[in-house]
C-alpha cells in the first residue's frame, strides 16, 4: 500500500483550488479539507476572515490539524485547500503531517493576477460563492508568498484540463510510492 500524501492546494482566492480539490475528491477518492467550510460551520458564512475572532481561528486550525491526521492514518490522500498565503502557514500544515509520519506536497495553482481579479469582480456581481471583502482580497494579493522548490512544489497553471494534469503530475507520484 502506498503511503498517503497531504497535498496543500496553494493559490490566491479565485485561482481554482476548490475546482481542483473537487476533481481530486470525485475522481481519485481524495479526502478534502476546506478551511472556509470549517469557518462557515462555525457560523461565519458571510464574514471575511478579519471578522473571525482569533479564538475561533485557533479552533478551526485545530480541527483542520485533526482532520489531516485522521485522513492520512485512514490511508487517504488529502486535497487540503486554503489560500496558504505564507510559507509559515504552509510549514504549520506540513509539520502536522510530518509529525504523524507523512509527506506533504504543495500544488501551486498559478494563474495570472488579471484572471483572479476578473473572477473576483464577476463573483462580486453573481455572488455565486463567498465574496472576499475587497480589503482582504487585496491583503491576500500583497501578502502572498509564492511557493519555492524547498516546499516540494508542483505547479498547475490550468493550461490543460484538470484531469489530464492530475494524470500527468499526481498519479505518477501516487503510483511510485
Amino acid at each position: 500500500m502506498t503511503k498517503p500524501i497531504n497535498y496543500l492546494l496553494v493559490g490566491l482566492p479565485y485561482s481554482g483550488k476548490s475546482t481542483l480539490a473537487i476533481e481530486l475528491k470525485n475522481r481519485y477518492d481524495f479526502a478534502q479539507i476546506n478551511i472556509d467550510e470549517l469557518k462557515f460551520k462555525k457560523g461565519y458564512k458571510d464574514k471575511g476572515d478579519d471578522e473571525v475572532p482569533d479564538k475561533v481561528w485557533d479552533e478551526i486550525f485545530i480541527e483542520a490539524d485533526e482532520l489531516i491526521i485522521k485522513y492520512l492514518k485512514e490511508g487517504k490522500n488529502i486535497a487540503n485547500e486554503y489560500a496558504w498565503v505564507t510559507r509559515a502557514w504552509r510549514d504549520r500544515a506540513r509539520k502536522v503531517a510530518k509529525d504523524a509520519g507523512f509527506d506533504t506536497k504543495v500544488i501551486y495553482i498559478k494563474i495570472p493576477l488579471s484572471v483572479i481579479k476578473e473572477r473576483w469582480l464577476k463573483n462580486n456581481q453573481s455572488k455565486s460563492r463567498f465574496q472576499w471583502p475587497e480589503h482582504e482580497f487585496e491583503n491576500y494579493i500583497n501578502d502572498f508568498e509564492v511557493p519555492t522548490t524547498y516546499e516540494n512544489v508542483i505547479v498547475y497553471d490550468q493550461s490543460i484540463p484538470a484531469n489530464d494534469w492530475i494524470k500527468n503530475n499526481i498519479l505518477p507520484v501516487l503510483q511510485s510510492k
